[in-house]
């Protein structure tokens, strides 16, 4: 991903930008990230500062093991990297010019319904 790098604080609305045209650019990456807040948020908003890292791993218990970065700094799970690019593709679908606030919209549908908004 152009311009985005790991453990490091962006607001959500800046990783909607670079994620979204790489998606429209080069289609869906199917990357191993996940997208983490420093509190337990429910809801996407433009100023949420989000953190890029590894998906959890699953011991032979089932229990997940976050990166060592998310534990350290205390971070709390947002949003699954592979579910993120897929509503942002939704969008992008349906909206040619969306704008970040379309995506947000998409991005608390999804959370809140498990499937895409129809725009």
């Amino acid at each position: 991903m152009e311009n985005i790098e790991f453990r490091m604080p962006y607001k959500l609305s800046q990783i909607i930008y670079v994620i979204s045209k790489d998606v429209e650019k080069n289609g869906f990456k199917n990357t191993n990230f996940c997208l983490y807040t420093n509190e337990d948020e429910e809801i996407a908003s433009t100023d949420l500062i989000c953190y890029l890292d590894l998906n959890p791993t699953i011991t032979d218990d089932d229990e997940e093991v976050y990166p060592d970065f998310v534990i350290k700094e205390s971070l709390e799970f947002f949003y699954d990297g592979q579910q993120f690019e897929d509503v942002l593709m939704n969008v992008l679908h349906q909206k040619k010019q969306a704008s970040i606030d379309d995506f947000i919209l998409g991005l608390n549908y999804y959370m809140d319904h498990d499937t895409f908004m129809d725009f």
